[in-house]
Parts: C-alpha cells; structure tokens; sequence
C-alpha cells in the first residue's frame, strides 16, 4: 500500500464541470507550472489512497483544474467525488516553488539535516530577491538557511517535515 507520506496533497474537488464526468480541483498552494507530470493521482476514498488516472487536465482559473479521470464518464459517478482530497507523488512535483508565495505552506515544519539531525521549526521564509531564506528557529537562535531546492532531500507534509542535507558548517552560521 502507498504511503501518503511520499505525497503531497495537490487540492480538492470542489464541484462537476459538465456532464461528462469531469471535476473542478482547487489546488492548494501548488501551482499547475510545478506539475512535472499529472498521469495519475490518489484520491483519499474512506481513508486510503486509491490511483486514478487523469485522461486530460487544463487549468480552469487560477488554483483550479478542470480533469477527467479515466473510468469516470458521467456526472453520478463524479458527483462521489466531490470534497474527496487529491495527493500527488511528490516526485511528478518540482521539490521547490519557484514564487516565494509558494513556499509559506511549509511554515511550521520541522527541518530535519541529513548529518547533523534536527535544526528546528521553520519560522518564516525571508524573500530575499533571487534568494529566499528559511529562517529556522532552533534553542536560543534563528538559523538562517537558503531556500535552494538542491538542499532539500524531501518534504513530508503528513509529518509536517522537510529534510535537507547542508553543506557542513553552514549551521555554524548565525
């Protein structure tokens, strides 16, 4: 069975569009741009990840998807759906937002180091232009780190968090 710890939750079907079976999904706090590929998602049905296929997809608005599921052809079938959460493998994402107003969903998590093990809360994400910061709050001080995905090794929204692997002495920095 799938671990929905590897996924990340891409939104919620919000309504039908039209009568052949295809649904609205408010996505949230991912925009379409950081969907590497959308071939199938997980639906949580009665707790449990079940895959669908998605057959086409198009953005409707912002933070809203039209798709079509595979299978599903007609609006009883699509109206089961509606309110159910959609995740998303967190590989067919890009590890990173590219706008920093992407990132704030992550406020809160706990960054984990791969060496040097747990570094603390994230706080706040400082925009910087072209270099935004994940300010952590760990003991008696703010660590502040760059937000650059080739730091990130996984981000775990279930758990509520982010391990990262830094380059040695960039802790030691305050």
């Amino acid at each position: 069975m799938l671990d929905l710890s590897d996924c990340i939750l891409l939104g919620t079907i919000t309504k039908l569009h039209g009568i052949h079976g295809q649904v609205i999904l408010k996505l949230n706090n991912i925009e379409l741009n950081n969907i590497l590929d959308m071939e199938s998602v997980f639906l949580e049905i009665d707790g449990l990840p079940v895959p669908f296929f998605v057959l086409e997809y198009s953005e409707k608005a912002t933070n809203h998807l039209i798709i079509e599921f595979e299978y599903i052809h007609n609006e009883s079938k699509a109206k089961e759906l509606i309110d159910t959460k959609v995740f998303i493998h967190s590989s067919h994402l890009n590890k990173l937002p590219e706008r920093y107003s992407d990132l704030t969903h992550i406020i809160g998590y706990t960054v984990i180091d791969k060496n040097a093990g747990r570094l603390g809360i994230l706080k706040d994400i400082v925009d910087i232009h072209q270099n935004p910061l994940f300010c952590i709050s760990c003991a008696e001080k703010e660590l502040f780190i760059p937000a650059n995905q080739e730091f990130i090794l996984k981000i775990d929204t279930a758990k509520k968090n982010m391990w990262v692997e830094l380059p040695e002495g960039l802790t030691d920095l305050s």
